[in-house]
């Protein structure tokens, strides 16, 4: 009898183990309480964050309401708390990212007037804008894209970079995603990548990085609810 008492309290201790909640990256935890008291909607957070500069710290700016959540990303010289009134209207130079979640739907992205078929690639079928040739879409299973370069192939080579990435995290798949869409702007490693996608049960996540498209894409990957 001692025994299987002694075998129920493993287990019991076992299976509480396994409930705890993700760890989210350290210069969120504080908020992550606060910010699922104030919203309707599932916080999201991620559990991976790579700083982009040695001896520079990433604060935040949080908001949220009833029917939505964003956080800003701010990158500083030393680390502040959550709102600190120091990082407010950061420059543009120091901004990284931006999260939000939000009561919503998604309408799906139609492909461009004026565009041709270019290549296939990854299982897509990318089209191009023939005079200019600087921007691409393309469409795969749930995800719309849409790449604009600055010049020459670099719309290609942003498109290698995230199909890339992409496959790495066997496109998202494990994620809660009902329609997505992905644009990057810029070049390839200071690319201004913005990911968006519809739950399919009312909520829509956005998430802005500057940066390296696979960081990004990494960041989106690791990104869990929690309470």
């Amino acid at each position: 009898m001692k025994k299987l008492t002694l075998l129920s309290l493993i287990c019991i201790m076992f299976l509480t183990s396994l409930e705890k909640p993700p760890k989210v990256v350290p210069f969120l935890r504080p908020i992550v309480s606060g910010l699922a008291e104030h919203t309707n909607v599932p916080v999201l957070l991620p559990t991976y964050w790579k700083g982009q500069k040695a001896k520079k710290h990433t604060s935040v700016i949080v908001k949220a309401y009833e029917n939505g959540y964003m956080i800003y990303f701010v990158s500083t010289d030393k680390p502040y708390r959550a709102n600190d009134p120091a990082i407010y209207h950061p420059p543009e130079s120091n901004r990284v990212g931006e999260l939000t979640g939000n009561v919503g739907t998604m309408i799906p992205s139609d492909r461009l007037s004026g565009l041709v078929f270019y290549k296939k690639k990854g299982g897509a079928k990318l089209w191009i804008q023939p005079w200019i040739r600087s921007v691409i879409y393309a469409k795969r299973g749930s995800w719309t894209m849409h790449f604009d370069g600055d010049n020459g192939d670099e719309p290609y080579q942003q498109a290698d970079d995230l199909f890339k990435a992409m496959k790495k995290v066997n496109w998202l798949k494990n994620k809660d995603i009902h329609e997505g869409y992905i644009s990057v702007i810029g070049t390839r490693l200071d690319a201004y990548t913005n990911i968006s996608w519809d739950t399919g049960d009312g909520f829509v996540y956005k998430f802005f990085y500057k940066g390296p498209i696979k960081e990004a894409v990494k960041i989106v990957d690791s990104l869990q609810y929690v309470e």
